[in-house]
């Protein structure tokens, strides 16, 4: 299959493509090398036929107001632009290169973690997500799951990183929105209908967490004979598995305490009145009941979680 970039392309006379990453319905990724800062970063190339079908401006716009968030704890969006290449024009945005692993590729190789690993990414991308959500104006990611939560490996300990705001918006652009982005199973209940709040990230984000403590979601869904492009009846199969109470964390993994169950638990509460309303607040109950190990390089190497698989 012929790719848009080829080795070797520079693109603006600023970036030199590495490899092809990968692509998804929008377009195609790259590693790229910054001519002038000698670094490594990810390029995402928009097709023709997205930005026809797409509201271009508000996506670079979205894009902008993402390449404000500077944290640890969130790949950095550095460029929005575009070049011409064969007579196309072509749109991308590049962000920074997070070399390991994502959560969701290390739930393949270890199905759950122990607690102090779950702990340490799942707060590290709470704190990225509080960055967002105190931005002015707010920023809602929409789509976490655990594909877009990245693990670096190059410190004394994995570092988790909140990626691919890929279909985040502001919140002066929620009314626009429908919920029908991301990925399903994560969705807050209040997501299908219209409705996208601080509080329905934190109920993802919990999902998250709860499938890295047990390896399992809070609730079992069957598909099968389900067309999953027709969101109405998603929305009935899902609400419908989810009027059954999760299990606590700590059925499946005993050594989960009492105060992370009630923690994890609030946070995937259906009723968005029950559960924690911020990233911040979440973060807050997390610091004043769970202490977060401060773990050796022996560890994370005995775990396995310093070199990348």
């Amino acid at each position: 299959m012929k790719h848009v970039l080829s080795k070797g392309m520079v693109i603006n006379d600023t970036y030199k493509v590495d490899f092809f990453i990968g692509e998804g319905a929008f377009g195609e990724v790259y590693r790229v090398k910054h001519k002038y800062f000698d670094d490594y970063q990810v390029m995402k190339v928009f097709k023709p036929e997205y930005t026809q079908n797409t509201d271009l401006k508000e996506v670079m716009i979205e894009a902008q107001i993402l390449a404000q968030l500077t944290h640890p704890n969130v790949v950095r969006v550095f460029e929005v632009n575009q070049f011409k290449h064969l007579g196309s024009e072509y749109h991308f945005l590049t962000m920074s290169f997070v070399s390991g692993e994502s959560l969701s590729q290390l739930l393949m190789r270890k199905m759950q973690l122990d607690v102090p690993t779950a702990t340490s990414i799942m707060v590290d991308v709470l704190r990225g997500l509080k960055v967002a959500h105190d931005h002015i104006p707010m920023i809602l990611h929409r789509d976490i799951n655990p594909d877009n939560i990245l693990l670096s490996y190059d410190g004394p300990k994995p570092t988790g990183l909140l990626g691919d705001f890929g279909i985040a918006r502001s919140q002066d652009q929620i009314n626009k929105l429908v919920g029908a982005g991301g990925r399903y199973l994560y969705f807050a209940p209040e997501c299908f209908w219209d409705c996208y709040l601080p509080a329905s990230d934190v109920f993802s984000f919990g999902i998250v967490f709860y499938k890295a403590l047990t390896g399992m979601s809070p609730w079992e869904y069957d598909f099968d004979g389900y067309d999953t492009s027709d969101v109405d009846k998603v929305r009935i199969m899902i609400n419908s598995a989810r009027k059954k109470a999760p299990s606590p964390p700590s059925q499946y993994n005993p050594t989960v305490d009492d105060k992370l169950d009630a923690i994890v638990l609030k946070s995937i509460e259906k009723d968005m009145e029950k559960r924690y309303r911020t990233a911040s607040e979440l973060l807050s109950e997390i610091d004043s009941g769970i202490k977060i190990m401060d773990l050796t390089s022996a560890y994370w190497m005995d775990q396995d979680l310093l070199t990348t698989p």
